[in-house]
């Protein structure tokens, strides 16, 4: 077996994600940027938020929280604008559990 060959190949899938920009938010607009731009409090409602979606749903809102552009919101309306999108994939969530729990 040959460990130093795994690690190179390890190596070299992690220069590939980060060329492409899913390297784990190191890309341009990742989620390592969005986190950095909230506050404490706001960070970990945005880590539980996130943690109680299904994968799909985490995935799809990640990706349509990247696409809100910073540059022209105020801070604050950044914030709110992220936690808007956060709350309203979970309110469709909570929305399609109760829906299946009574069909």
């Amino acid at each position: 077996m040959n460990v130093s060959g795994t690690g190179s190949m390890e190596q070299m899938q992690m220069q590939m994600r980060k060329m492409d920009g899913s390297g784990g938010g190191h890309g341009q607009g990742g989620m390592k940027d969005i986190m950095q731009s909230l506050s404490s409090e706001d960070r970990t409602a945005m880590k539980e938020g996130l943690s109680s979606m299904s994968s799909d749903d985490r995935i799809s809102t990640v990706v349509q929280m990247k696409e809100i552009d910073a540059s022209t919101l105020s801070a604050e309306d950044y914030t709110q604008a992220l936690l808007d999108l956060l709350n309203q994939t979970n309110t469709n969530d909570a929305e399609n559990d109760s829906f299946s729990v009574y069909a």
